[in-house]
């Protein structure tokens, strides 16, 4: 099924207040692959050059409006080296979506997947939306893995695949995007199977022969 064209925008505050909803994405990867130019290019709408190493995990909000629906995204960027992966461990619960980051340029952040992707399988609520995603697409003269490749591990993995640059903005807002329609798609999802349960007990007590029940009206 292809992707909703709905653009997802900065809510209006000056509009209805609506119920929120609360969206917790992570960011994840090897580190000095960019996923804080990723993070600050969909938020900020700017890009540095330069960072600091991400310590631990640090947070950044957005709030848009998708499909009339005000939705705070709580977006994490993570640290990509072994000394906080048990700290990691306890962040992906409750996740709704995760972004597998490697650098288009550096192979080893390509090698490292399988250990994301196991902490992932591991800790991570089993329906999360997973995005696979190559950065620095951009420094196509230092490029060591194809698109190809990235195509081809996504396909392994069974998610959706976007080769970004958060330096010239290519597939960022894309990549955004997908996530969110998925997300949105799974709390649909959920919201149709927890009706079913309710329903089916509905029924069941609908369909007890015991007369000191109370009578139902469905």
């Amino acid at each position: 099924m292809g992707d909703k064209l709905v653009v997802a925008e900065p809510a209006d505050k000056t509009g209805p207040q609506q119920v929120q909803r609360i969206w917790k994405i992570i960011v994840v990867g090897d580190m000095n692959i960019g996923k804080t130019s990723i993070i600050k290019r969909y938020c900020d709408g700017n890009f540095i050059e330069h960072y600091s190493t991400t310590t631990g995990l640090d947070l950044k909000k957005k709030t848009i409006i998708y499909e009339n629906k005000t939705i705070v995204l709580n977006i994490w960027d993570t640290a990509g080296t072994e000394k906080y992966q048990s700290l990691m461990q306890l962040y992906y619960r409750e996740v709704m979506g995760l972004f597998i980051v490697y650098d288009v340029t550096d192979l080893n952040s390509l090698h490292n997947l399988d250990t994301w992707i196991k902490n992932i399988d591991d800790f991570a609520p089993s329906n999360v939306v997973k995005i696979l995603i190559g950065n620095k697409c951009d420094l196509e003269s230092n490029r060591k893995i194809s698109t190809e490749e990235g195509k081809l591990i996504a396909k392994h993995f069974g998610i959706p695949f976007f080769e970004v640059s958060s330096k010239n903005n290519i597939n960022v807002d894309d990549s955004f995007l997908k996530m969110i329609s998925m997300i949105n798609e799974m709390e649909f999802e959920i919201k149709i199977k927890n009706d079913f349960v309710i329903l089916e007990d509905q029924l069941m007590l609908c369909g007890n022969n015991n007369p000191s029940k109370s009578k139902c009206n469905c």
